[in-house]
């Protein structure tokens, strides 16, 4: 397992933000979720911030990833609402946009993980605009000039906790009206 420790703890750490919040989880509940003691926890990670960092990056990370692999799906043919749809999917899936939510929320204002998280949303609208242009013209232009809220509008459903289905279908009557 030491080999595996730093990543486990990440990983644990990663689901527990997601459901618990930062703020709401602490390292006890960490090392718990491992089966390690937080003095195992600590030697990995002298504290929480550490964590917190890495995880933000993975997250962020994913979530380019996440985009990157609905740009690749969709073609000039696609239709619209199941672009839409399976963008939707891509973002709410799995932790997705609820551990975002968390990371952003314990981002210190004008610190550093606030301008990675700025950077970040910056570069997804223009990769939200790249998968726009590859959607038929119509839904492409809406697409386009609602860019910069889909990232937040996503972010509101996966904070109400939404059912994927009804996740779709706001974000679907959202984007093409």
């Amino acid at each position: 397992m030491k080999d595996g420790t730093a990543d486990s703890i990440i990983n644990a750490a990663s689901e527990l933000f997601s459901e618990l919040g930062v703020w709401g989880t602490s390292l006890g509940d960490i090392a718990k979720a491992v089966g390690i003691s937080k003095g195992t926890l600590y030697y990995h990670y002298p504290a929480k911030q550490d964590i917190v960092e890495i995880v933000s990056t993975r997250c962020i990370s994913d979530i380019g990833d996440r985009i990157l692999g609905w740009i690749d799906g969709i073609s000039g043919d696609s239709e619209p609402r199941r672009a839409l749809s399976e963008l939707c999917e891509a973002l709410l899936g799995e932790a997705g946009l609820r551990l975002f939510i968390s990371i952003y929320n314990a981002a210190e204002p004008e610190g550093d993980m606030e301008a990675s998280i700025d950077r970040a949303m910056s570069e997804w609208n223009v990769m939200l605009d790249v998968g726009a242009l590859r959607m038929r013209a119509g839904a492409a232009a809406k697409m386009k000039r609602i860019a910069p809220a889909i990232i937040p509008f996503l972010c509101g459903l996966a904070a109400l906790n939404a059912d994927m289905d009804y996740a779709k279908a706001a974000f679907t009557a959202f984007v093409l009206g």
